[in-house]
Formats: structure tokens, C-alpha cells, sequence
């Protein structure tokens, strides 16, 4: 039987010149349609067209630069459920980990997935403050948000709760919003911060022993290393001192140091020493990034050349998830470009081409961040490249740097101070990496070699 409709040869169009195609029309018009070679114009034109509507209403599917839900992570769920069962269970749970492979998200994920069972729990960035007493003001508001009733009674029970800070209240009408300001006086001092803080932390406690036995309270501190840079390593002994009689709320402390907050966990002399358990968070496995990216582009309607670019696209993020996640939303825009003209495919050639475009955009934060180093800290992130991140401190790499071993260390702490380099343990080795792959890749395009 033969139709003379467009639909029915961009059914042939689809399926014989795209050789399988982006999509089969096959359950729509059956297996018995004919069609006419001299209508195929008609049909490539609908395809075409069919197909540059479907992509452009498409939504990137490769997320980086904010929080991802749940359902967005690769391959996290193990660490999400052991920071629900943390706080569920009123543990300690210390989340160490790099800084890019998905921490926050993480503990964004066991948050959402907590509130929906109706706990309360209160998550902080430690770095977002610049002293430990303006946390504590957040921690005061954050516990009255959480809080069931009315104003006048949210208001009571937070300096019941908090009686010891004796907290200042406001509840703004037109925002729905709590703030709090502790009403104590005493020295603006570190040490009176620290002191805030544990009390602060003593009255969540009395907050989550006056909650129903089922609904769990938990406190989440991102990048914890802050509190205790801010406070000194005094402050590790009164904020253990304190959550260690807390039976009742959950203690999540996440940070991105891996070495400081590694010493401060496994190191016997330390107070934090074995208060709770410790989870490292590594790459995700190649395996299964290799099936998200893969599975993301074809539901896109994008083909893939073969398998192992998709292992290029990790190789040229050094398996880095935000950088993984940046570069193959960099190669769906540029596959999607080209899908107005032609058919597009992942390849080599659109994976490099990617990167490249990458960073030539992030050229004047990587120039402006190069500048801001010394000859000697440009000349060991060279050396850094070179050798791979290993034996930076033998006499090769000495004598290539011109200055001694002393200087090398020096220069690598500094660079691990500032966040560009870190420290990689593994097999009994330690290597430095980049925070930032791209920049590593933006020194080898746009520096001199040593």
C-alpha cells in the first residue's frame, strides 16, 4: 500500500538514511507503508526540522556549578544513605573528600531525603562565614525555621532551647524568615566565639530531646575544617567535648582538606580522634560514569563513535565529576550546533574540540590566577605537569626549579593553601593533582615549558 504523505517518508528517511536513526516510526504506520524515492526531499526536510525542535526544546542533561538532586548524582547513593542513616541514628559521620567531586550535593541529596521523612536538619557552609559567631546566629534561626507552631511560641521554645545564648529573635512577616543574634556579652574573642558555638550546639541538643522519638534532628557542616582554622585546634576539644554526650542529634561534618581533616580523625593525639566513622569520597567508578554519559547523550538523540571517547571525556577530566560534567555539556552544545546541518556523533575531534573551547572561555580567570603567583610557584605547577605530580622533591626536579628541597616544599604548600594543588594518597604513594584539571590543561596550551 503507498501513502503520499510526508510522515510517512520521513519514516523512510529516518530509517534507511540515518541508518537506524534518532528515532523509529515504525509503531505509528506499521511495516507494510511504501513510499516513493522522488518524495525522500520531502521527508530529509521533515527529519531535519523534526529533529533541530526536538533538540533545541531539550534540556542540557549535564549539570555542574550547583546543587544536584538525588536523582541527578552518579553512582552516590551508598554515601547519601550513610549520611541519612547518620543522622537518623544521632551519629558522627566525617565526610572527607576533594574538593569538586560532589560533596555538597551529597549531603544536599541525604537533606532532602531526610526533610521528606520529616526530620529536621540544618546544613551549613562553614566557609560562607567569616567568624564562628556569626554561624551561630545562623544555627539559632535555622533551629526556629524548623520549629511547628506559631510565632510566639516558635519564639519560646527557642530560648527555652538556647536559654545559655539567651538569643535575640525577629520574624520578618513579609519574608516568613527567622533571624536570631545571641544576646550574651562578653570579649569579641575566638575563644568566646568557640564558646557560643558549643552552647549553640547544646541547645540543639535540648531542641531534638523535646522532638517526638521519630522525627530525627541533625546538624551538617560543610567544609568543618573552617571552624576549626577559625577557632584553633582548642576548638576541636570543646566541640568534642560537647557532641560527645549528645545521644539524640546527628553530627555530619564534611571538608575538602583532605589532609587536615584526615590527621584530624586518624590521628590518636587529636580530639576527633575515632568520635565517629569517616567516609572518603573518590571518583565515581569508571564503569558507571561511562554508562551515565553514554545513556545521557543517546537519550538525546545523539550518536556515539565509539566507547572509548567516552573514556577520553574522563581521561581529559582526570575522572574529576564537576569537570566530567562540564566538558560533556560542553560537547552536547556543540553536538547540538551541528545537528542543523548534519547528523551529529560524539567523536575524538568534538570531545577535544570541547575542551579547547573551554578553556580559551576561562582564560581571563586562569590568566588573572597565573599572575597572582610567583615565578617560583608558576615554575612548580609547570614541573607539576611534567612529572606527573610525583618525586617532586628529587634532585631532577631540583635542579630544574634552581632553588633546594626546602623551596619545593614551601612552594607546594603554598599552592595546596590556595586551593590549586592537592594531595592524592594511593598505594603508598602521594601524587599532586590539580584541583582544577582545566587549568593544568590551560598552563600546557598557554605557558612556557621548563
Amino acid at each position: 500500500m503507498y501513502v503520499g504523505s510526508a510522515a510517512i517518508f520521513l519514516r523512510a528517511y529516518i530509517e534507511t538514511t540515518l541508518a537506524g536513526g534518532l528515532l523509529s516510526l515504525t509503531p505509528l504506520f506499521g511495516a507494510s507503508w511504501l513510499w516513493k524515492t522522488d518524495d525522500l526531499k520531502m521527508a530529509q526536510y521533515c527529519a531535519t526540522h523534526l529533529c533541530v525542535i526536538h533538540l533545541c526544546a531539550t534540556k542540557n542533561p549535564f549539570e555542574f556549578g550547583r546543587e544536584l538532586g538525588v536523582d541527578e548524582i552518579v553512582d552516590r547513593d551508598a554515601e547519601v544513605a550513610e549520611v541519612v542513616e547518620a543522622i537518623e541514628q544521632g551519629g558522627k559521620l566525617f565526610i572527607v573528600g576533594p574538593r569538586r567531586y560532589g560533596k555538597t550535593s551529597i549531603l544536599k541529596a541525604a537533606e532532602d531525603r531526610l526533610r521528606t521523612a520529616g526530620a529536621v536538619v540544618l546544613r551549613y557552609d562553614a566557609e560562607s562565614y567569616p567568624s564562628l559567631d556569626l554561624l551561630v546566629n545562623s544555627l539559632v534561626a535555622g533551629a526556629a525555621r524548623h520549629l511547628k507552631g506559631g510565632v510566639e511560641r516558635t519564639g519560646e521554645q527557642i530560648r527555652k532551647f538556647f536559654s545559655r545564648l539567651r538569643p535575640e529573635l525577629n520574624f520578618s512577616m513579609t519574608e516568613r524568615e527567622w533571624t536570631a543574634k545571641v544576646g550574651v556579652t562578653a570579649a569579641d574573642t575566638t575563644e568566646h566565639h568557640v564558646t557560643l558555638l558549643v552552647e549553640a550546639l547544646d541547645g540543639l541538643e535540648q531542641l531534638a530531646k523535646a522532638q517526638p522519638k521519630d522525627r530525627a534532628v541533625g546538624l551538617v557542616i560543610d567544609e568543618f575544617q573552617k571552624i576549626i582554622e577559625i577557632g584553633g585546634q582548642s576548638a576541636e576539644a570543646h566541640i568534642r567535648a560537647a557532641i560527645q554526650r549528645h545521644k539524640r542529634t546527628g553530627y555530619v561534618f564534611a571538608g575538602s582538606k583532605t589532609r587536615l581533616l584526615t590527621s584530624m580523625t586518624t590521628d590518636a593525639a587529636r580530639p576527633f580522634y575515632r568520635l565517629g566513622a569517616s567516609r572518603f569520597i573518590g571518583p565515581v567508578p569508571r564503569n558507571d560514569f561511562t554508562s551515565f554519559l553514554h545513556k545521557k547523550f543517546v537519550d538525546s538523540r545523539f550518536g556515539v563513535d565509539d566507547p572509548g571517547v567516552l573514556n577520553l571525556i574522563l581521561d581529559l577530566a582526570e575522572e574529576v565529576p564537576y569537570n566530567v560534567q562540564m566538558l560533556a555539556h560542553a560537547c552536547w552544545e556543540d553536538l547540538r550546533a551541528k545537528a542543523k546541518s548534519e547528523q551529529p556523533v560524539l567523536n575524538h575531534s568534538v570531545v577535544r574540540g570541547a575542551l579547547e573551547r573551554l578553556v580559551r572561555q576561562y582564560d581571563p580567570f586562569y590568566t588573572q590566577l597565573w599572575n597572582g603567583l610567583t615565578a617560583i610557584q608558576q615554575k612548580t605547577l609547570i614541573l607539576v605537569i611534567t612529572e606527573g605530580g610525583t618525586n617532586l622533591q628529587s634532585m631532577r626536579v631540583v635542579r630544574a626549579l634552581g632553588k633546594g628541597p626546602s623551596t619545593v616544599r614551601r612552594s607546594l604548600g603554598a599552592l595546596m593553601d590556595r586551593g590549586i594543588l592537592r594531595e592524592e594518597e594511593g598505594s603508598g604513594d602521594i601524587r599532586m593533582r590539580f584541583e582544577d584539571p582545566f587549568f593544568a590543561r590551560w598552563i600546557a596550551m598557554f605557558t612556557a615549558r621548563i
